[in-house]
């Protein structure tokens, strides 16, 4: 199991405008530096607008390191993100995974059991990829639980584990190496090996009858003595005469 996660800030060009390497307000003589997002505007890779004298200046492409220049309203990608140039500024439109698939924004999808998401919070987007479990035709994402038989499932980075036992005909559950006493039987949830965990439900004391009896406890049922032992067994303790003496003692 594993997890990448990219995430990119907006790419926005650094625009100065300048006289012969000055700053001017003289708007005839006046030009635009646009640079890749963070570079000097003394960079190499610097491209010159000249300023519209009159009317209104036409949209700034978008100039982006190691890409080149990218006119207003065309689409890139680089990385694992797509962009469209506007006016300058390189917005991100969708996610690109390392297979070429595109993930449009806000959306997510599964391909060869690993999740790709690509999301926008403000200014920044961030493309995700997770490996998914997969159980009876289901990915589930790590984190999820879900139910198989008497088990608990949970995914996990590290793959599909048993997280706890599901009380019979219940929707309530318990943890590993747990027991649970509800009403006269005691549910056990054991780890008994690597991977393997066992749900049994034993009688809690003894039975005879309709009758329930706790560990250890004795009484008397036509003139024999009995006792519930700790594995839910009874023994014979002797038999009782109408003046409630003993006289013979035996065990099961």
């Amino acid at each position: 199991m594993y997890c990448l996660m990219l995430v990119l800030m907006q790419m926005t060009n650094l625009m100065i405008s300048l006289v012969d390497g000055r700053p001017s307000s003289v708007e005839q003589e006046r030009s635009f530096i646009l640079v890749p997002h963070g570079m000097s505007p003394d960079s190499s890779q610097r491209v010159i607008i000249p300023a519209v004298q009159s009317g209104e200046q036409p949209p700034f492409p978008c100039v982006i390191a190691d890409v080149g220049t990218i006119e207003h309203g065309q689409t890139f990608t680089k990385g694992n993100f797509h962009y469209r140039c506007a006016n300058g500024t390189a917005d991100v439109i969708a996610c690109v995974a390392d297979d070429k698939s595109v993930i449009q924004i806000d959306r997510t999808f599964i391909r060869n059991g690993v999740k790709h998401k690509c999301t926008v919070d403000g200014e920044t987007v961030t493309y995700r990829q997770e490996s998914t479990c997969f159980e009876n035709g289901i990915h589930y994402s790590t984190g999820d639980t879900f139910r198989n038989g008497s088990f608990r499932l949970a995914c996990r980075e590290e793959g599909i584990i048993i997280d706890g036992c599901y009380l019979q005909n219940t929707d309530e559950w318990m943890n590993v190496n747990s027991t649970r006493v509800i009403g006269h039987y005691k549910h056990s949830c054991q780890l008994v090996g690597v991977g393997k965990v066992r749900y049994t439900i034993n009688l809690d004391g003894c039975r005879k009858g309709n009758q329930f009896f706790n560990e250890g406890q004795i009484w008397t049922d036509r003139h024999i003595r009995y006792q519930c032992s700790n594995d839910g067994t009874l023994k014979v303790q002797g038999e009782v005469n109408e003046i409630n003496t003993d006289f013979l003692t035996a065990v099961l």
